[in-house]
């Protein structure tokens, strides 16, 4: 009884299908359905035409035809990028340049930035990655200090133009970033994984600056917390202070503040100045060195994510930052007016624990060079 029953809802069935195949379909409706299909290839919002010039400054922190630049620069080296293809549709280049850019500036919650965009958070982390992959990949083009001798002067004459402060070639500055190895996304929840997102780390920054506020030489490392590095460990470690001691700088001086030790390679000011040529050189050492923190101030205004928190490994944020520098000198080179250096502030402050102490034997030069340039004739 039951295999009589099966076969004639089986006969149903195949009557169900015939009638079906008969139907004669209107024409409205296969134009429906034609335009249900279209919908889903819907057209990706593009902020180069889709807004105007000082919305697109607010938001992506360049000017569009700088954005254009960067695009150009970098797109031969996304397109052959051996990177794991997107999910379903492959962002354009462009879009994910602007996409990286926006996130890192911090402008607004990283979901907006991944919606306003058309992709996912996830996808948004792949792109961040893979576009400072091959921004820092050009980090010895852009971040490099003078290696002619006519460029050694040339950046000397531009540092002693803002307080008759001779012999400098750079002006150093320390900062930290803290990092965040997790996923953008948020797992509420998750408890092991909410317990593991609040371990944050450190990493350390070394910025060599010139006067004209770019960055010439970038050291990044891992801070360990347990053990806490003073600013002139930290300078011992870092290869710009090797590259002095090998001379390739011979007779000209690096700028610090008074975290850092005193030495023949790195001038800082007089803690207790007792004479009058001490005092002019303090002020000619605090106006020359207020280019880096300036440096410093410009960077972290145009790229926000610095002052808050990076999300990746210890080696992507390496790259990011790198990436972020890389940036930072084209803007400077391009004047992009985007960042109002007279007036940004930043989120920079000082995080040193501990003071360089300076030993009698560390400062003769320096004591040395305030004779010569700021005595009294």
């Amino acid at each position: 009884m039951k295999d009589i029953e099966s076969f004639e809802r089986s006969l149903k069935d195949f009557q169900y299908v015939e009638n079906l195949r008969r139907f004669q379909f209107s024409a409205d409706i296969i134009k429906g359905m034609a335009n249900c299909s279209k919908r889903k290839q819907h057209i990706r919002f593009n902020p180069l035409f889709h807004i105007n010039e000082h919305q697109f400054r607010q938001k992506y922190r360049y000017t569009k035809e700088n954005v254009r630049r960067i695009i150009e620069i970098v797109r031969d080296d996304l397109e052959i990028d051996c990177y794991e293809p997107m999910e379903r549709e492959q962002v354009p280049i462009e879009l994910q340049i602007l996409t990286a850019i926006r996130f890192w500036g911090g402008t607004e919650h990283p979901k907006l930035t991944a919606m306003a965009h058309g992709v996912s958070l996830r996808t948004l982390k792949k792109i961040t990655r893979r576009i400072a992959s091959v921004l820092s990949s050009k980090a010895s083009r852009y971040i490099r200090m003078p290696a002619t001798l006519s460029e050694k002067e040339r950046m000397m004459r531009s540092f002693q133009e803002l307080a008759n402060m001779p012999q400098v070639i750079g002006t150093l500055l320390q900062t930290r970033v803290r990092f965040q190895s997790t996923d953008l996304r948020v797992h509420a929840t998750d408890d092991v994984r909410g317990s593991q997102a609040n371990t944050k780390e450190i990493v350390h920054m070394q910025l060599v600056c010139d006067a004209d506020h770019k960055i010439r030489d970038l050291d990044i490392r891992l801070l360990e917390e347990v053990s806490p590095n003073t600013d002139t460990e930290m300078f011992s470690l870092s290869k710009i202070k090797e590259r002095f001691e090998q001379n390739e700088f011979r007779g000209r001086i690096l700028l610090g503040n008074e975290s850092f030790s005193c030495s023949s390679c790195l001038f800082t000011p007089v803690k207790i100045p007792q004479s009058l040529q001490e005092e002019l050189y303090n002020h000619a050492h605090s106006v020359t060195y207020a280019s880096a923190k300036k440096c410093l101030n410009i960077l972290m205004f145009r790229f926000g994510i610095l002052g808050s928190k990076v999300f990746g490994s210890f080696g992507s944020v390496k790259q990011t930052i790198t990436a972020l520098a890389i940036l930072h000198n084209m803007a400077m080179d391009w004047s992009d007016p985007s960042i109002d250096t007279e007036t940004s502030n930043s989120p920079f402050k000082s995080f040193n624990s501990l003071n360089g102490i300076t030993l009698s034997g560390e400062h003769s030069n320096r004591t040395q060079f305030i004779k010569t340039h700021f005595g009294c004739k």
